[in-house]
């Protein structure tokens, strides 16, 4: 089976680390090992999920049975709304890459909740809109950028919380970009080495977001 990766995004949403904490008493906690199939494209959505703890994937299957990845989720972030709120069938499928536990919002839950936190509102509305604007900006660049734009654009992206840490892994970016591991560590090395980033365990610092903005600058420039 033939897998293109795509896209990695929670982190670049920019909303409170805490947004979502209102669905965790939403509901009982439901618990799932990895690789168990949360819900898969083409299903009903009667609920979205709030990850407890764990990670999630979502993707999308073709008729010849190649998947490309969307989407990686961690713990506070929610998942499967849009088909949830639009009321057609699932467009994607989502797997564990953990053991992961969720809580599985539906109506009544969303509205009890939405009652006793009026600001939740707000809160998916510009989650909503901001995934929008990042999956046009990521059609953009994994169709015209070369590959150290698209890594620092990503990272770049990733950070826009402002605590120029970046959690993920050589691999996660590789996959989320459709680049190979090899690629993507030779970059960051590179980048490293220029006093850009600092490379640590599953997550990568980035010490001077000027100059990573300039680079994007010079490269575009030269491309």
């Amino acid at each position: 089976m033939e897998y293109q990766y795509e896209y990695f995004m929670s982190d670049a949403l920019a909303l409170p680390k805490d947004a979502w904490k209102p669905f965790h008493n939403a509901g009982p906690v439901l618990s799932y090992p990895k690789n168990k199939l949360l819900y898969n494209q083409g299903d009903t959505a009667f609920c979205f999920y709030y990850i407890v703890s764990g990670r999630i994937k979502t993707f999308i299957s073709s008729a010849e049975g190649n998947e490309r990845l969307l989407t990686i989720y961690r713990r506070g972030d929610i998942l499967g709304e849009a088909a949830f709120f639009d009321e057609r069938p699932r467009v994607s499928s989502a797997q564990m890459m953990a053991d992961t536990k969720v809580v599985s919002i539906d109506r009544p839950a969303l509205e009890r909740c939405m009652q006793q936190f009026p600001a939740l509102a707000f809160s998916l509305l510009r989650y909503l809109s901001a995934t929008v604007r990042m999956l046009s900006t990521h059609l953009d660049a994994t169709s015209f950028l070369p590959a150290e734009k698209r890594i620092v654009r990503l990272l770049l992206n990733m950070d826009s919380g402002g605590n120029h840490t970046v959690t993920c892994t050589h691999e996660e970016l590789a996959y989320a970009l459709g680049l190979s591991r090899v690629t993507v560590s030779r970059i960051l090395s590179s980048l490293a080495k220029q006093g850009m980033i600092v490379l640590g365990y599953r997550n990568i610092q980035l010490l001077n977001r000027k100059k990573l903005e300039n680079l994007i600058a010079d490269l575009m420039e030269n491309s």
